[in-house]
């Protein structure tokens, strides 16, 4: 097969990934040097800890997570195979993305696994795998024939709020599927889903950085309106920090769970970043509203109704700090198709 035909399309079936990767091979020519074998394997004990301590300081916790994830799977995946996971064959990385997206992966979740292995390449010194021309190719081919419109988590808007704050505080059925909460505890697990929910919009908050919030992160205005201070997130790993604003409703919501003297540091939604997804699954099935609500789905809901509220696109990124113009713009494109040239042509 010539270095530049397209990588033959992935297997719908897993047992058919291997045969996948075969038709791969073509366009991966380069081989690891036994020095370099010499070199990397095995990393130590030090290297490791050091390797460790620098992506942790390096990169948010969720994509450190995530690709530390994702590096233990293809050196499981390698190891097993006799392969060596750094430095990577190029060949036997396409062999581990092909079995990947045979299983159904993503082209998203195909990108973060080059992405850790480039990682943690970098940190040893050794040249990062996914700059192979092969892998290139690869990843190319898996783009075009994997990519499909991301499924977007359903937004959590202003209609979809209005109906959780009507909703959130009443009993739910337990998950033995027998007991009822209390009125007591409906109540006050309510009023944390409500708070959760209309911080999360406002301020555009990423799940990890609503779990991070403390008491301290938060002022009040004169005028009921408030102020809130992120201090780290996924696109400011310096620190440099943001402070947004919360409406005077939101404001209300929080004085509901605000403590009577809160510590400094303690923290406003004390719960993992799993929790904050099952809570807003949950409250919006309570509420009645049906689609694939997540807790991505506040951020969409706010950038959605800034769009129709005529927010530019710049406004949007700055607004939920976006680095690209990719997300905000995918999340906001059909408020944005009504204001393009066909829809102001029918307004004329």
């Amino acid at each position: 097969m010539p270095v530049n035909q397209q990588p033959t399309p992935t297997a719908a079936n897993p047992a058919d990934a291997d045969q996948t990767a075969d038709n791969l091979q073509a366009t991966i020519a380069f081989r690891p040097h036994p020095a370099d074998l010499a070199r990397f394997a095995p990393l130590q004990a030090e290297e490791e800890r050091l390797i460790a301590d620098a992506l942790q300081s390096a990169r948010a916790e969720n994509t450190r997570i995530n690709y530390a994830s994702q590096w233990r799977k293809w050196a499981a995946w390698a190891t097993e195979r006799g392969a060596t996971p750094l430095p990577a064959d190029p060949e036997q990385l396409a062999r581990f993305l092909a079995r990947q997206a045979a299983e159904g992966r993503k082209i998203a979740t195909l990108r973060q696994i080059v992405a850790a292995v480039n990682a943690r390449h970098r940190l040893a010194g050794a040249e990062p795998p996914g700059s192979h021309p092969g892998i290139k190719e690869a990843m190319a081919g898996f783009a075009r024939r994997l990519a499909r419109e991301q499924d977007q988590a359903a937004p959590l808007d202003a209609h979809a709020l209005t109906a959780i704050r009507a909703t959130a505080t009443r009993p739910r059925l337990l998950p033995d599927g027998e007991t009822w909460e209390s009125p007591a505890k409906a109540e006050k697990r309510g009023r944390i889903d409500i708070a959760l929910a209309a911080v999360m919009r406002d301020a555009l908050l990423r799940r990890a950085e609503a779990v991070a919030l403390t008491w301290e992160d938060l002022q009040a205005w004169p005028d009921g309106s408030g102020r809130l201070t992120v201090r780290r997130s996924k696109t400011d790993q310096t620190g440099e920090g943001a402070v947004l604003y919360l409406s005077a409703a939101t404001m209300a919501d929080l004085q509901k769970i605000r403590p009577r003297r809160p510590e400094p540091e303690q923290r406003i939604f004390p719960m993992t970043v799993r929790t904050v997804n099952l809570r807003i699954k949950a409250m919006c099935q309570a509420a009645g509203l049906t689609g694939r609500y997540s807790g991505h789905s506040p951020r969409v809901g706010m950038a959605q109704d800034l769009a129709a509220d005529r927010a530019e696109l710049p406004e949007l990124m700055d607004a939920g700090r976006w680095k690209s113009p990719k997300m905000p713009a995918t999340y906001t494109r059909r408020q944005q198709a009504g204001r393009g040239a066909v829809a102001k042509y029918y307004r004329s």
